[in-house]
């Protein structure tokens, strides 16, 4: 997926963070890499990117991160 962001630290591709109870859906593709859970808790200012090497950041394109979290979850 394009405009999806790199990690600030390390340079590797983002991968959507998903907050609160996982749908067998969302634990299929966390499975498969294409999202990571991070549970019911959500901090004030929560991160919505991690990468691989398990950094995480907030990116401010909301609408880059949906359409990431859709294609990951095999809805758009």
């Amino acid at each position: 997926m394009a405009n999806v962001p790199v990690c600030p630290v390390c340079g590797e591709r983002g991968i959507p963070i998903l907050y609160g109870l996982p749908t067998p859906v969302a634990r299929e593709a966390a499975a498969a890499g294409r999202v990571r859970l991070f549970g019911c808790v959500i901090p004030a200012e929560p991160d919505n990117w991690t990468c691989a090497q398990d950094h995480t950041w907030q990116a401010d394109d909301d609408q880059v991160l949906s359409a990431a979290i859709d294609a990951a979850l095999h809805r758009g």
